[in-house]
């Protein structure tokens, strides 16, 4: 009986199965859903013709559904979702949660993720599971770098790729590569890229105050064990002479250090995952080194420093997964300002902090193959707290002692839920209808800003704003429903939406006058806002070479409790594209549209935007499985148009004047060569 044992018995040690990877698209883009994301998800274009013609991670994301770019500078890309942006959007890179730096966001999180280091890009607009994080109402932006590499083997191999670019708009290049070696076991590597340009061109002359000039470094190494792969990496981003004409300054320098450890793997009944990481931006800025010098010369330090923690596992019975979490963020923050030429210094924030601690338990069930829920519960206490002022301009005085008199110590414990139902009554069909109460807490800008400054996390209006001790957390409630179709070789889907917020934040005018005799805004809680549209993407195989694409987004936004719409929402907007592929030729043909924009804010002195038209064309050559060519004209006819969200010009002696919208690119070519081995 032992004989045909005996006879499966090797005779020397076998080697492993060496793992096989397939990569491809799939027309259908809901079978690449991560677990648990809504219908609703979409996948930013990362490839290598996606990132050609961007020096800025946020770029890739603007013309998916439901999203758009708020931008004041060249780098300054803040994501915004159905309405909603800056500290509202949950936005990770690498897992880890960035707070800028500077308080007008001049280095957003995606500031610190280099294109070339963008492997995926996930974007769910409104209600996310509570698995993704809390202290967030809008939605979840998340951006992961390439994961490590691994040989078949135990035999070291080396790997690596190299890129380089141009682009006309502002004379730009940009160079960037990895290099590293693995077995089956152990794998290290290092990525590079430099990215420098100067003033931007459009169809009137040059935009002054756009240059830029940024390079990052990352180090991964990684161990594959029986449960998993265990990476520790480590990153340095370094930015200088960096325009932001829509701001009253300038980021002269700013360096980003961070380091941390990740675990990815599987235990006995279900997934396990864990994050641990430690950020720290030394960040410079200041209104005379890269504009006209005015009158009164000031630059401003800040520190930002960021320590997580999180922890995620499952449990798999059945028809059933139970996914259980816990995680920590805790942010420090201390900024001033001093006049250059009297050496005066006064706090912008004092020693800061904001610590968060949550944990969550999310239920998801297949009842039958037509039928899938999901609910979730989620708890994240918000403990936060300031030092006094210790610095202050003459004229600040009293605001100092008033400030210095109250209590900053606050704590908010903060409860969110979530519930979905999805259904395919039939193969090409399926129905998701969602809903959530999402809450975030104040920022420490918006309650510790003791007296009225140009700091605004990037509103970039003109107006002085003014923190509030007695702010609550706003809390939003949302409906979303998604309905997705498809065919052999097209699919469809559409989602309406509707978002109640209820306290929420917004500055709003108070008695005070700021120096140019407008009222201050203090942030206020407002009792009703409301948000509602619809977002929409569509693909057609028309024959194997040619593709058909297009997305649409509108949003609409109401503060209900004064009667005025909220500031800087992009207006109705989309994109049609025809795709070709031939042997190892693509290309691409797009046109990308806006509605004008006439609903917009009174109490931000917010000026409407006219629609446009561009029309953008886009090639790429793969002359071996090592070597790929990128070229493309972007804005084809040479538009003068300007994104409602790009902010107003506050730089003297250029060819836009002060006040006036900052425009779009005029028409450029760009080229990129990419070698990998």
């Amino acid at each position: 009986m032992a004989l045909p044992g005996l006879a499966l018995e090797p005779a020397a040690p076998a080697e492993p199965m060496p793992r096989v990877v397939v990569m491809g698209t799939n027309l259908n883009s809901e079978l690449r859903l991560p677990a648990g994301a809504p219908l609703s998800t979409s996948f930013a274009d990362t490839t290598p013709a996606g990132r050609a013609a961007t020096v800025d991670s946020s770029r890739l994301l603007q013309d998916l559904p439901g999203a758009a770019v708020v931008r004041n500078g060249p780098l300054t890309g803040i994501p915004q979702l159905r309405g909603l942006w800056g500290d509202r959007v949950r936005t990770t890179v690498d897992g880890m949660t960035l707070t800028p730096a500077c308080p007008n966001h001049m280095d957003p999180p995606l500031h610190y993720a280099a294109p070339e280091f963008a492997e995926t890009l996930v974007v769910t607009p409104g209600i996310t599971p509570v698995s993704w994080g809390g202290d967030s109402i809008a939605g979840s932006v998340r951006l992961e770098p390439p994961p490590p590499r691994f040989n078949t083997n135990q035999a070291w191999r080396p790997f690596g790729n190299l890129s380089s670019g141009y682009r006309g708009v502002d004379d730009g290049f940009n160079v960037g590569g990895a290099v590293g070696a693995a077995n089956r076991t152990f794998s290290g590597s290092y990525r590079g890229s430099w990215q420098k340009g100067e003033d931007y061109r459009f169809p009137g002359g040059r935009v002054r105050d756009t240059g830029y000039d940024i390079a990052q470094h990352g180090l991964l190494f990684a161990a594959e064990t029986l449960p998993g792969v265990w990476s520790l990496d480590a990153g340095y981003t370094r930015t200088r002479d960096t325009g932001t004409p829509a701001l009253p300054m300038d980021m002269i320098e700013d360096d980003g250090y961070g380091f941390g450890l990740k675990f990815d793997g599987e235990h006995t009944v279900g997934p396990l995952s864990g994050r641990l990481y430690h950020h720290r931006t030394d960040h410079l800025m200041d209104n005379y080194s890269l504009r006209p010098a005015g009158m009164n010369r000031m630059f401003s330090p800040a520190h930002s420093k960021d320590t997580g923690f999180q922890l995620d596992t499952g449990v798999r019975r059945d028809r059933d997964e139970f996914r259980i979490g816990a995680g920590f963020h805790g942010n420090e923050f201390d900024a001033f300002q001093q006049n250059a030429a009297t050496g005066l210094q006064q706090d912008t924030l004092n020693e800061a902090t904001r610590f968060r601690v949550g944990a969550y338990l999310e239920w998801q069930r297949d009842w039958s193959p037509r039928w899938q829920t999901i609910v979730g519960a989620r708890n994240d206490t918000v403990l936060m707290d300031a030092g006094s002022i210790e610095r202050w301009y003459a004229p600040a005085a009293a605001d100092a002692a008033a400030f210095n008199a109250r209590s900053h110590d606050f704590t908010d414990v903060n409860f969110e839920g979530m519930g979905a139902v999805r259904f395919r009554p039939a193969d090409w069909t399926t129905v998701e209808l969602a809903g959530a109460r999402k809450v975030r807490s104040p920022s420490s800008l918006e309650r510790y800003l003791w007296t009225p400054l140009s700091a605004s996390a990037g509103q970039a209006d003109g107006r002085t704003y003014l923190g509030n001790l007695d702010l609550d957390p706003e809390a939003s409630h949302q409906v979303n429903l998604t309905a997705a179709f498809r065919g052999s070789r097209w699919e469809t889907r559409v989602s309406p939406f509707y978002n109640w917020v209820s306290d929420y934040i917004q500055g709003a005018p108070i008695a005070r006058r700021d120096p140019a005799g407008r009222p201050v805004l203090q942030y206020q809680n407002l009792s009703q806002v409301e948000l509602y549209g619809v977002d929409a993407d569509a693909r057609w195989l028309i024959t194997t070479n040619f593709t058909l694409r297009g997305g649409l987004s509108y949003v609409r936004g109401r503060n209900e409790d004064r009667g005025d719409n909220l500031y800087r929402i992009a207006p109705l907007r989309g994109n049609v594209a025809l795709d070709f592929r031939w042997r190892n030729l693509e290309a691409t043909a797009e046109v990308a549209l806006a509605a004008e924009q006439t609903e917009v804010s009174r109490y931000n002195d917010e000026p409407e935007t006219p629609g446009y038209l561009v029309c953008n064309l886009r090639a790429a050559y793969r002359f071996s499985r090592h070597l790929r060519l990128d070229a493309g004209v972007e804005n084809l006819l040479d538009e003068d148009y300007a994104d409602h969200l790009g902010g107003v010009n506050r730089v003297a002696g250029s060819d836009v004047p002060v006040g006036a919208r900052l425009p779009g690119y005029g028409r450029f070519g760009y080229v990129s060569l990419r070698a990998e081995f």
